[in-house]
């Protein structure tokens, strides 16, 4: 989107109709204007956020939309006023034309004139759209829709913002603002809404199935769509619950550097880290432990009640083999005595004796058969008892171990608690430190619950996980009843496997966009920040600002100023390479995800220094087509000025008469 032109017509303090030409392209692309504070560079920037959305103003007296001179000279002439704001526009290949107004008609029997209560409601809008190819003019009949989609409202205050709330991206509430904008601005929310989309569809489909099924199938499919209810909602928690997690943790390392930084409290904190390393490092050693004795339990707890049962199975080995002792022989020896036909008395050995020898020999064989399997077993089963004995040593050894290192733990929290003591006792008369002492003692504890919430919905995650793959695997066993219910289910098959494309596409398109948005970020961002600070998107999209040694900084008003500069411009400026060129994703093209975005900035360089103020000027004005800064007069001249005047194509001055009789009213007078 490109601003072409704003006209306003008693609007605030503008009285009667004053316009603005706005810079855009390649090289001109600057807009300037200044005025002292009070002319109205404010309303200004209000002007075009209530002209785009018309909700009610972000300034004082929001209800205070007619210009005073403007009521008083149509009080004086008995006739009715409106307060009026145009804003010419192109996008996409259309020229739009916006017009907004509130009126005010003049009551002859009040002798006054009576102006709208609501606000909002009484506004009345139009909007026209010309294509510039064939010049075809429409009028647009949902005016909020179309203007919502080509600038959403929720990303109205990263493009028209003031100097006073620009720090607020670096802060923890921003995360879902920053996120939910990236997906807007590079196209992923159209993945999200498809996802969205298909998660209804399925479910109606479900309930189709439902409807046209009895018994089992029906419940089953009822509940597959329980489990995705309450998977979303404790996804989006456990989402929560790790920005604050990783909030916490950095204003966490901010008190620790405070109190290691504190002369009081110095030395004590050193020690302090050490004890909380090794309190850490002990506990992690615990679960360990913990863990190798639920192991070796698992595996090998049985042979603790294997005495018993292997006695008995002595016993009655002895019992067997002493009741047939006496009939085991050499199974060799009647073999022998068969080949040389003799018995060993000297006897021969007759045909009747001879089937008496055979039948005695199998009987032998068949006892000495067992007789071994019996001693192989009894002699493994001895083996047993040895296993056994270095069961109970090996568990009383992780049991010491378990107990030195719980003991070593108490130790550790014992002195750990004496330096806090020491602290606080040290501290007393310091307020800053105690309350620096109490309020890292807080988040500590407030991560730990945090933490454990964390473990907790992810448990339930795996649960809710692997209880629907049990469905789903019990729901394709189940027959197909009906030619109805068949149908529903190809048509659900077919969404689930849309909907698990589409969920791919979005984490490999989101990564790609977070990887390439980051890099925009960290070379904005060392161009317009003097110190050689570094800055990181996490998953989570924070804005993590390190110094040299990878430490967690706090920033002064101006650093997190340029901190969110850094992060916008950015994001305006991969947008506008999404816009020109295809941008590594066969998608970028069909679906048209890249755009132009202005940048309109009202007193942007109020908390800066010179160097930087110089910095700023002169950077974003490359990272957009289009840059329009509203500042003070003061903050206009001298490095402004100079870093801009090549980008300068239009300029402008608020000339404010506060002397008017009638009326406060500000002029726009061009300079430029």
């Amino acid at each position: 989107m490109i601003l072409k032109r704003l006209v306003l017509e008693n609007f605030r303090q503008y009285y009667g109709v004053n316009s603005i030409h706005f810079a855009y392209g390649a090289e001109k692309n600057v807009t300037v204007i200044h005025g002292e504070n009070g002319s109205g560079k404010t309303a200004l920037l209000t002007a075009l956020i209530w002209g785009f959305y018309g909700r009610e103003l972000k300034l004082p007296n929001p209800d205070f939309i007619f210009n005073n001179k403007a009521v008083n000279k149509c009080s004086d002439n008995h006739t009715d006023l409106k307060a009026e704001v145009q804003i010419q526009f192109e996008h996409n290949g259309y020229s739009y034309e916006l017009q907004r107004r509130l009126e005010a008609k003049y009551d002859y029997d009040q002798k006054s004139l009576t102006f709208p209560k609501n606000k909002v409601s009484n506004q009345k809008v139009e909007l026209t759209k010309t294509n510039l190819n064939n010049k075809q003019t429409t009028k647009v009949r949902d005016i909020s829709y179309e203007i919502n989609r080509i600038l959403p409202y929720k990303l109205h205050t990263f493009f028209f913002f003031d100097g006073e709330r620009m720090d607020h991206l670096g802060k923890k509430e921003a995360y879902s603002e920053i996120r939910d904008s990236i997906k807007r601005m590079m196209g992923l929310e159209l993945f999200d809404n498809s996802i969205d989309h298909l998660n209804k569809t399925i479910v109606k489909l479900r309930d189709e199935v439902s409807k046209n099924v009895e018994g089992e199938l029906s419940q089953k499919y009822s509940r597959v769509n329980e489990l995705e209810k309450a998977k979303s909602a404790k996804k989006e928690k456990l989402y929560e619950l790790e920005a604050e997690v990783s909030a916490a943790k950095k204003e966490l390392s901010s008190v620790e550097d405070a109190l290691r930084d504190g002369a009081e409290t110095r030395k004590y904190q050193i020690n302090r880290e050490k004890l909380l390393e090794s309190i850490s490092s002990t506990k992690q050693a615990f679960d360990k432990k913990m863990k190798e004795l639920g192991f070796l339990l698992s595996r090998s707890g049985s042979l603790a009640f294997s005495s018993l049962a292997i006695k008995r199975f002595e016993r009655i080995a002895q019992k067997d083999r002493s009741e047939e002792i006496e009939k085991l022989i050499h199974p060799d020896l009647i073999p022998s005595l068969l080949s040389r036909e003799e018995c060993i008395c000297g006897h021969r050995i007759d045909e009747e004796a001879q089937r008496y020898l055979t039948a005695t020999q199998q009987e032998v064989m068949e006892l000495s058969e067992t007789k071994n399997e019996v001693d192989q077993l009894l002699f493994q089963l001895s083996g047993w008892d040895v296993s056994r004995d270095n069961f109970y040593r090996e568990i009383r050894r992780h049991l010491m171990e378990r107990e030195s290192m719980r003991e070593k733990i108490r130790v550790y929290e014992e002195e750990l608690r004496e330096i806090e003591e020491h602290m606080k006792s040290n501290a007393r008369n310091i307020e800053d430190s105690k309350q620096l002492i109490e309020r890292e003692s807080s988040i500590q504890k407030a991560i730990i619950e945090t933490e454990a919430k964390i473990e907790h919905l992810k448990e339930a995650l795996s649960e809710f996980k692997k209880e629907e793959e049990q469905l789903q695997k019990e729901l394709g066993k189940l027959s197909k009843a009906e030619e109805r219910q068949h149908k529903f289910q190809i048509a659900l098959a077919s969404a689930n496997k849309i909907k698990e494309t589409l969920t791919g596409l979005l984490k490999l398109r989101e990564s790609q966009v977070r990887t390439e948005l980051e890099e925009k970020i960290k070379t904005t961002y060392a161009k317009l920040l003097r110190k050689d600070y570094t800055i990181s998107l996490t998953d989570h999209y924070e804005l993590l600002v390190t110094d040299s040694q990878g430490k967690h900084v706090g920033l002064s008003q101006g650093e997190s100023q340029i901190t969110s500069l850094a992060f916008i411009g950015a994001i305006v400026d991969l947008t506008r390479e999404y816009q020109v060129k295809e941008k590594g994703h066969a998608l970028d093209e069909e679906l048209k995800l890249g755009n132009i975005y202005p940048l309109v900035m009202d007193s942007p360089f109020g908390a800066l220094d010179a160097d930087h103020r110089s910095r700023v000027a002169t950077n974003l004005p490359l990272l957009s087509e289009q840059v329009v800064v509203i500042v003070s007069t003061s903050q206009w001249r001298g490095e402004v000025e100079s870093a801009t005047q090549q980008r300068i194509g239009s300029a402008y001055r608020l000339v404010n008469h506060i002397n008017d009789t009638s009326g406060e009213r500000t002029e726009i007078l061009e300079v430029y």
